[in-house]
């Protein structure tokens, strides 16, 4: 057999490159689109915008699962740059060390919005009753995840009202 037709067979047999970009496979979009220039009812497209959105949310969980765990990876471990010390109301005394709210932020936020992450905090803190702070961290692709966390209010110290709801809120 030839040089030249051991070429052939290889070439024969090497699988051409697939671009990434490029799918065989038909996304719903597409097949709502073939749905519509077919005439399909009304109920079929309303399935098919059904699971339309059900991919596009699994796409975007998907991207913020991936950003997410980037963004980990990055992250460096914050130190305790905060002292506090107090005296209790019986006249004990407390301290403790703890990391700095704007430290943090100003090492996860640019980390964080690099992989389109972004967070934020919604609170609620009604008359006699638990103070809750919730976060929510949300990707550009849409997806978003949240986390609330619920104490009572800091009567630690000699805090006025608007310090012990102020303190929990710091905690959480």
């Amino acid at each position: 057999m030839s040089e030249a037709a051991l070429i052939i067979r290889d070439e024969e047999h090497t699988p051409a490159p697939q671009n990434a970009g490029s799918s065989n496979a038909l996304t719903p979009m597409a097949m709502l689109s073939q749905a519509v220039e077919r005439g399909a009812s009304m109920e079929m497209l309303e399935k098919l915008m059904a699971l339309q959105e059900r991919w596009e949310a699994n796409q975007a969980r998907k991207a913020f699962d991936a950003a997410l765990a980037a963004a980990k990876a990055e992250i460096p471990v914050i130190t305790k740059n905060r002292q506090v010390g107090y005296e209790t109301k019986s006249g004990g005394k407390t301290s403790y060390q703890h990391e700095d709210l704007g430290e943090i932020a100003r090492t996860v936020d640019p980390i964080l919005a690099k992989h389109g992450l972004s967070y934020r905090f919604r609170t609620i803190s009604e008359l006699n009753q638990p103070v809750q702070v919730t976060c929510i961290v949300a990707h550009r692709d849409g997806h978003s995840e949240t986390n609330t966390l619920t104490a009572g209010r800091d009567e630690s110290g000699q805090k006025n009202l608007i310090q012990q709801i102020g303190s929990t809120i710091t905690y959480l």
